[in-house]
């Protein structure tokens, strides 16, 4: 009988040691703090499109080159047809354009399916970056390379 009673101890103790380790939780993994996103005026500067995913050659023969500008926290675009505005502000590496007011003359194409394009990339919080006089927009699959207005070795581009 004493043997049964040792055995049910140690089974007892075994269980209860299973139940109390069963119920400790791991203290949580460390986690880095939520950084806060740096948020920055887009730097001033007028910019010519010269080549995008939409538009090889950065332009529509006989028709102006698309153009990109930021003043004092401000965009305007113009893709060679209509005209564009909204707040713009860089937030990390990532322009963020908030609703864009727009004209809304008829296009011929194919300027009016570059024009749909090269908008819908200023609204896709496309990623920004600005190496010497070339700014690049990439956002997915499309992307538009960019060089700043009068950088273009004396040719107007027209």
């Amino acid at each position: 009988m004493a043997e049964t009673r040792r055995r049910h101890v140690r089974w007892s103790a075994a269980l209860l040691c299973a139940l109390v380790q069963g119920c400790v939780t791991a203290p949580p993994p460390e986690t880095a703090p939520a950084r806060e996103p740096v948020v920055a005026a887009v730097p001033d500067g007028v910019w010519e499109l010269v080549t995008s995913t939409f538009i090889g050659a950065g332009r529509i023969p006989g028709v102006p080159r698309a153009t990109l500008a930021f003043k004092d926290g401000r965009m305007s675009a113009f893709s060679g047809c209509n005209s564009a505005n909204a707040a713009a502000r860089l937030v990390d590496d990532w322009l963020e354009v908030q609703a864009m007011a727009t004209t809304r003359r008829g296009c011929p194409e194919p300027l009016g399916s570059f024009e749909i394009r090269f908008f819908k990339l200023l609204g896709a919080r496309p990623v920004f970056l600005v190496n010497g006089d070339t700014l690049t927009l990439v956002a997915g699959s499309q992307n538009a390379r960019l060089r700043r207005a009068g950088a273009n070795g004396g040719q107007d581009g027209r």
